[in-house]
């Protein structure tokens, strides 16, 4: 087996919902302010799991509030968990927005920030760091495990030095503090997220692999094996979040 090729296909992300929306109106309906650079941080349970790296973004944001390039004038908002009895000290101002149940609401979330942190220690291909990507946030993150794969680096976001909080930090502030920059860079994220994640692009890697498969020398046994798995994948893709589906199988 340690000769057989490897195709890696990335989970469809329904781009059409996850989409860069208007700011102002994204933040008048969550009630963020509108004066404000929204730093975004979001997990289920994340401040209590160490490998979401909430002390690290702490350590980053009390940074930014005493740094010596002067203190930034931002909010971070907490999504993912009720407000703790007793807040922990970011240095910055605090906004818990506590759970949400609709992707809508997220979506919007997104919108209304200038930047997502996701400060994890391990991580794959987490779904905040897409879904912000392709609502046109883009994200900032330690440069470890599978967030290269998802971040690319001054293009659509920032990865610092592995859990370097004054490095996180510095990664907020050159997302954030140049507006022409940061537009830049949150219409590069919402293009690559489109590229990449899209359900009807990676419908199309699990059918161009499938091909590439039927007409491989492989034993007919593992091409069957192998091919249902791909149309499986294909057809889950498809059926989720795309009409790629019934230009092909209907």
């Amino acid at each position: 087996m340690r000769h057989w090729p490897v195709s890696v296909i990335p989970n469809a992300l329904n781009t059409n919902l996850f989409k860069p929306l208007d700011r102002n109106f994204a933040r008048q309906a969550l009630g963020i302010p509108q004066d404000k650079t929204i730093i975004l941080f979001g997990a289920l349970g994340g401040t209590g799991d160490p490998r979401k790296g909430f002390a690290h973004l702490q350590s980053a944001l009390q940074h930014l509030a005493g740094g010596r390039d002067g203190r930034i004038d931002a909010i971070c908002v907490i999504f993912g968990e009720r407000p703790p009895q007793s807040p922990p000290d970011l240095g910055l101002p605090t906004q818990w927005m506590g759970y949400f149940h609709d992707e809508l609401s997220l979506a919007l979330l997104y919108s209304a920030a200038d930047v997502m942190v996701v400060p994890s220690l391990q991580e794959n291909a987490p779904q905040t760091a897409t879904e912000a990507q392709s609502s046109g946030c883009p994200v900032v993150a330690f440069n470890t495990t599978g967030l290269p794969d998802v971040i690319a680096d001054r293009d659509t976001g920032y990865l610092a030095r592995p859990f370097d909080a004054a490095d996180l930090a510095h990664g907020i502030r050159w997302v954030t503090q140049d507006r022409d920059r940061q537009a830049r860079l949150a219409a590069a994220a919402r293009e690559r997220a489109v590229r990449l994640w899209s359900a009807d692009m990676v419908a199309n890697q699990y059918l161009q692999l499938f091909r590439q498969l039927s007409h491989s020398s492989a034993s007919a046994h593992q091409a069957s094996r192998a091919s249902a798995e791909l149309v499986i994948g294909a057809a889950a893709a498809l059926f989720w979040f795309g009409d790629l589906g019934r230009q092909i199988f209907y």
